[in-house]
């Protein structure tokens, strides 16, 4: 399985590092103002000669200068083996910017729970990503209409603000709610994404030869949380880095 890059991936974590075309105005800043909530997704990744999982965890607290708190890493249903000292690589999101910073595990517990205490960073390299870029997708999906009808649909296109969805009938009009479900598969972990979103458009696709002609319904989502804001990043970023590849 080829892991996928996030933009985060590009961050100056040390000076001569350049800032990729995805982002722009990357600078340092604290932890404490990027204004983490408790129960925000946070990705893990073990620093290693070769190339390491990464691993989706939930951020449990921090102390200023002390630690940050975040439970242990998953990979397959099993819990990774951590010992203390090991360094990672922590990349988060946070509104419209993408953070990274080392740290390495000060404490490994598994009591009341198993949980990890990081080094807390001295600062954090920290980039705006540009306003909704939208990637091209085919990803399989499953749209509850507000009626409660279940309808299968495929997302042609996805970005942090929306998707076009293509489904065989109509599914809904401009106006009405919906939502949305489907997988992704990040490395070794598959993540299921429920969007509650608002249909802005619909129109009818011509039929390619090939193909049947379907029904188009352009959606903005509501507020997504962090976790889902990191899983659509990471493919944006995938779908960017294998376009500038493709016209290299």
């Amino acid at each position: 399985m080829q892991t996928v890059s996030t933009p985060t991936d590009d961050l100056p974590l040390k000076p001569d590092r350049t800032e990729p075309a995805a982002a722009r105005d990357a600078n340092a800043c604290s932890l404490s103002q990027i204004g983490l909530a408790i129960g925000d997704s946070i990705q893990l990744q073990l620093q290693s000669d070769v190339e390491q999982p990464r691993c989706i965890v939930t951020l449990v607290g921090y102390l200023e200068g002390q630690s940050l708190i975040v439970t242990t890493p998953v990979v397959n249903g099993s819990m990774l083996l951590i010992r203390e000292g090991q360094d990672f690589v922590v990349r988060l999101f946070s509104g419209k910017s993408a953070y990274a910073f080392a740290a390495s595990a000060k404490r490994v517990t598994n009591t009341p729970y198993p949980h990890l205490h990081l080094t807390y960073p001295r600062e954090v390299r920290g980039m705006i990503v540009r306003a909704s870029p939208r990637g091209r997708t085919h990803i399989i999906c499953h749209a509850t209409a507000g009626n409660g009808s279940g309808h299968a649909c495929v997302a042609r296109d996805i970005s942090l603000g929306g998707a076009l969805i293509a489904a065989a009938c109509r599914i809904g009009d401009v106006g009405d709610r919906l939502a949305l479900n489907f997988r992704v598969r990040i490395a070794d972990a598959e993540h299921l994404l429920t969007l509650n979103s608002t249909i802005r458009s619909v129109s009818a696709s011509r039929a390619a030869d090939d193909a049947k002609s379907a029904m188009l319904h352009g959606l903005a989502f509501d507020s997504i949380g962090s976790q889902e804001t990191l899983v659509i990043s990471t493919l944006l970023y995938q779908n960017m880095v294998r376009a500038q590849s493709e016209a290299a």
